[in-house]
């Protein structure tokens, strides 16, 4: 299953096949001519993505060839092993009907596309080793996952949390900062500047397919980004302080950032597959969930200015939304749930 939902991904996305669907990953090649000629980004000049996702980007224009049709193939060869390591550890996290949420529409569409099946690989080794009481090692993998997108940051203080002895908070900090450092500490040392330019890039990024836009039909606006982010932070607090499990914790802080986030890609919702699977009274939002993330990439070449509200890309964000919300609800009604709580 793992192998034929790459598959479809990598043909779906591919540059030379004719109506192939958008991907970030082929869009890096054509705007940035400094990946084109070998330079590394992050280092040499900026990429708006975390260290490990610079390097997973370098080396698949250097294995590829100097062609895109080379580094293409070699990003995609890259994303091949997180494809099988979601089913394998979601099959152990969940079972066998679990791992079969690797051939889900998200996958398939936002796969070989962007970072975030390399993010959710690591999310889901993470909560694996949790319930098995490897709390450092659940650590050093959302130290891993921070390297490649920085919201596995967000469930930090909940395994901290989880832990009731100073010594081994430290314990659990030490291995989040072992999984991230690796990665982070070249680029901060040889290029200091890329940290303030990152920070920069992404304050000013604007409202995307968050229903916050549907308020102000501006989509830089000022206020409706401050009323998001404020929703995000109710909720990820409010998830904080829930009597939960930690994987159910783990959904709630996720996607009530999401939820609140005003830049709400549709690749994000990837995270979330793990944790939907691995929840049964969750999969009732499912196919809503699935269809409108779906509808955001396949209306949005089609429409006029799709970052507007009354357009279809931000009805399917709105939808989207609401089945998220629901999810949400229904995790923190029934808290507490989950495969496995306790405090170590």
């Amino acid at each position: 299953m793992a192998f034929s939902s790459w598959l479809i991904s990598f043909y779906i996305h591919h540059p030379m096949v004719e109506g192939s669907v958008y991907s970030d990953i082929v869009s890096f090649w054509h705007r940035e001519p400094r990946l084109q000629a070998g330079l590394i980004p992050c280092l040499q000049y900026f990429f708006e993505y975390p260290p490990a996702s610079c390097l997973i980007t370098y080396v698949s224009r250097m294995l590829g060839g100097g062609g895109l049709v080379g580094y293409y193939v070699v990003f995609s060869l890259l994303s091949l092993p997180a494809y099988i390591g979601i089913a394998l550890t979601l099959k152990r996290f969940a079972g066998l009907t679990a791992s079969l949420f690797v051939i889900a529409p998200s996958m398939v569409l936002y796969g070989v596309y962007n970072f975030d099946h390399f993010l959710s690989v690591f999310l889901i080794a993470s909560l694996l080793a949790y319930t098995r009481g490897r709390i450092g090692v659940s650590a050093f993998f959302l130290g891993l996952g921070f390297s490649v997108k920085l919201f596995t940051v967000l469930l930090l203080p909940i395994l901290l949390a989880e832990v009731n002895e100073w010594r081994r908070r430290l314990h659990v900090l030490f291995h989040f900062i072992a999984g991230a450092l690796p990665f982070w500490l070249p680029v901060l040392l040889l290029n200091p500047r890329w940290l303030p330019d990152f920070l920069s890039f992404h304050a000013s990024w604007g409202l995307e397919n968050s229903w916050i836009i549907w308020l102000s039909n501006n989509p830089f606006s000022p206020s409706s980004k401050f009323l998001g982010f404020l929703t995000a932070a109710i909720l990820v607090f409010r998830a904080y302080g829930a009597s939960a499990s930690y994987e159910s914790k783990a959904f709630l802080v996720l996607s009530g950032f999401l939820i609140g986030s005003p830049t709400f890609t549709p690749q994000m919702v990837l995270w979330l597959i793990p944790l939907i699977a691995a929840n049964t009274r969750l999969w009732l939002w499912l196919p809503l969930l699935e269809a409108a993330n779906a509808g955001i990439i396949l209306t949005w070449f089609a429409t006029d200015s799709p970052i507007m509200p009354w357009t279809p890309p931000q009805t399917m964000s709105l939808l989207r939304a609401a089945a998220l919300i629901g999810m949400w609800m229904t995790v923190y009604r029934a808290a507490p749930i989950g495969l496995n709580h306790r405090q170590v």
